[in-house]
């Protein structure tokens, strides 16, 4: 009963979801392609969490780096939507936290944004775009499932016929 439960919650597909697939390559390519550059550019992943004060910043940047390249690619494809959605929930919310809230304060320790609005209220509603977008669009996902076209449906019928 338990695992039943659990699995019609994060497999849950709700009916007229035919079009979820494409809040799922939106929010899965953003989350792939950022995954990539804290690879590819030190101010993006070891840089910015050595700024950020995080104690490994190595394995930080390549642990959120390959969990937004896996897990992004498993949001396009409709692999684990609901858990994942609600993972980068989290991750959105500490990022929001870490990075934008000090703009408010003229506090951050990244470098400042290249024209103004350069700290307070507006500074920090226009550098919160991305994330804001990405939480709202994971937070979607989350409660409406992955849609028609994903392979949490099929994981969810072979799940309850074993």
């Amino acid at each position: 009963m338990l695992l039943s439960n659990l699995v019609n919650h994060f497999f849950r597909i709700e009916e007229g979801g035919r079009y979820n697939v494409i809040i799922r390559i939106l929010v899965g390519g953003v989350f792939i392609w950022e995954g990539i550059i804290k690879f590819l550019f030190v101010n993006q992943g070891i840089g910015r969490f050595t700024k950020l004060g995080f104690m490994h910043p190595e394995m930080t940047a390549s642990f959120i780096g390959g969990l937004e390249i896996l897990g992004g690619t498993m949001l396009v494809l409709g692999i684990l939507t609901k858990p994942l959605s609600f993972v980068f929930i989290i991750q959105m919310l500490v990022a929001m936290y870490l990075t934008k809230l000090p703009l408010l304060f003229g506090t951050s320790p990244l470098m400042p944004p290249q024209a103004p609005p350069i700290f307070g209220i507006w500074a920090v509603l226009h550098e919160i775009r991305s994330e804001y977008s990405q939480l709202l669009g994971c937070l979607f996902l989350y409660l409406s499932g992955p849609g028609h076209f994903a392979f949490d449906s099929v994981l969810k019928r072979r799940i309850l016929t074993t």
